[in-house]
């Protein structure tokens, strides 16, 4: 933030510009690191090798990584180094827990249930799932006398997702991704004219 602040006084390049480069010049990294995880994690977990699959559930994890960045972004243009660190976990403890992770849709409270619908995670959770075992995905193999999930639609059952939207979860990472940069770009440009 000093750097920042002492180089757009002098004028050497405008908020906007700054912010554009750091935005375009982290995606590259961002994406390629995300991609070798992704492809190592879909191999190794022996997913359906069905390439429509596989870049559904690429795509939804490449979004969950630019959201959780953005995040990032907010964090530290919204605050100083040692209030993110401790304010940054706190924040996001009600989004992992009304995630759908921990806790079933049903089970959260009518009270409480739209913390979920502001949750990337809940959405990240939701798109991932829905690549992996939704979409006509054939039965598992099991060679046990009786196997519970080995039907995915059981397991999608289990998780309240049966009418769970893969494109809803797509629109609504973007939608959050795109609030949170701009959310960011706001802060940063308060915290320059309050620097003046």
């Amino acid at each position: 933030m000093p750097v920042l602040v002492k180089e757009n006084f002098n004028r050497w390049y405008s908020l906007r510009s700054y912010y554009l480069a750091i935005t375009v010049s982290d995606i590259p990294f961002q994406a390629v690191f995300c991609v070798v995880y992704v492809s190592i994690v879909y191999y190794m977990t022996s997913q359906p090798p069905e390439a429509h699959r596989y870049w559904m559930f690429l795509g939804a994890c490449l979004l969950i990584s630019f959201v959780a960045q953005s995040v990032g972004l907010v964090v530290g243009a919204a605050m100083n180094v040692q209030n993110g660190v401790f304010l940054a976990p706190v924040m996001s403890v009600p989004f992992l827990l009304f995630s759908g992770f921990f806790v079933s849709f049903d089970a959260i409270p009518v009270y409480l249930r739209w913390i979920t619908y502001l949750s990337y995670i809940r959405y990240g959770f939701e798109g991932t799932a829905l690549a992996t075992y939704s979409f006509g995905r054939e039965k598992l193999l099991c060679f046990q006398v009786y196997c519970h999930f080995k039907d995915p639609e059981t397991t999608l059952e289990e998780l309240d997702m049966l009418d769970a939207s893969f494109t809803l979860d797509i629109v609504a990472l973007v939608i959050i991704f795109f609030t949170l940069r701009i959310t960011a770009f706001l802060f940063l440009r308060w915290k320059l004219m309050s620097a003046r």
